[in-house]
């Protein structure tokens, strides 16, 4: 779900696994039922994203785009490059200057992804 860094760290990695296992979890359901829970899944955790995203411009908070190119894979990316055709993101996460907040928000946010990916496959939740 979050593809948004390049170089993957643990927390990423971690919920990667994480969300694997809950859908290996409920492996008879269908892939309608898995891609609706998916879907939903992906738009609270770029909105978490949003809301966690430092504000200066508003450029890089307003450039979160969710992306389903593949059955039952998600991908939430943050589209703001520098002049240097630099992620925005990388530099607020990684950089000296920066203000982390991609992991703690996806870490913050792990259970809840699952929670909403589970309960839409067994019980069709349109919470």
């Amino acid at each position: 779900m979050a593809k948004s860094l390049s170089g993957s760290t643990t927390t990423l990695h971690d919920f990667s696994v994480a969300v694997s296992q809950a859908l290996e979890s409920v492996k008879d359901a269908t892939y309608e039922q898995i891609d609706r829970g998916l879907d939903r899944a992906m738009n609270y955790m770029r909105d978490k994203l949003v809301e966690a995203t430092p504000v200066e411009s508003g450029l890089t908070h307003d450039s979160w785009k969710g992306e389903d190119k593949y059955k039952n894979v998600r991908y939430i990316n943050n589209t703001r490059v520098n002049e240097k055709g630099i992620p925005v993101v990388n530099l607020l996460e990684y950089g000296k200057k920066g203000k982390p907040f991609v992991r703690k928000t996806v870490a913050a946010e792990q259970q809840r992804v699952i929670d909403i990916i589970k309960g839409e496959i067994e019980h069709g939740n349109t919470e």
